[in-house]
């Protein structure tokens, strides 16, 4: 007992050429889309990362040490290689004495999981700032 539609002999052959051409486009398209999210992803940790730096040195001053490890441990969620994340702490005012401004700038260089298809990764950079409030 047979069921099913079966095509004609010449038709088999379209179906398999069409989906020869089709299916290296779908999967450049679900590669590039998961590739993108991925990106947006590291950015927005990067971007939460200084924000919770900028929480920290608002709160314990001149502790530069310690909001740059603060910084560091959050953008880790990125399941990047975070080693090359740069982070500058700085103090506008020239000071660290309430109420003076504190400044973060985090800058990522993104490495992407097709590495191979991105020549030039974007650089991803954030920033925050906030008064001291001791």
């Amino acid at each position: 007992m047979t069921t099913g539609v079966t095509l004609p002999r010449r038709e088999s052959g379209q179906a398999l050429a069409e989906f020869a051409v089709a299916l290296p486009i779908v999967l450049i398209m679900i590669f590039v889309t998961i590739e993108f999210c991925g990106a947006i992803y590291a950015y927005t940790v990067i971007a939460d990362a200084t924000s919770e730096g900028i929480h920290y040195a608002v709160v314990h001053g001149s502790d530069t040490g310690g909001t740059v490890a603060r910084v560091k441990s959050v953008a880790s969620y990125t399941f990047h290689d975070v080693s090359k994340i740069a982070i500058s702490v700085t103090y506008p005012d020239g000071t660290a004495i309430p109420p003076a401004r504190v400044a973060i700038s985090v800058s990522y260089q993104y490495v992407p999981w097709l590495g191979n298809f991105m020549e030039h990764p974007p650089t991803m950079r954030a920033f925050a700032e906030g008064r001291l409030v001791r």
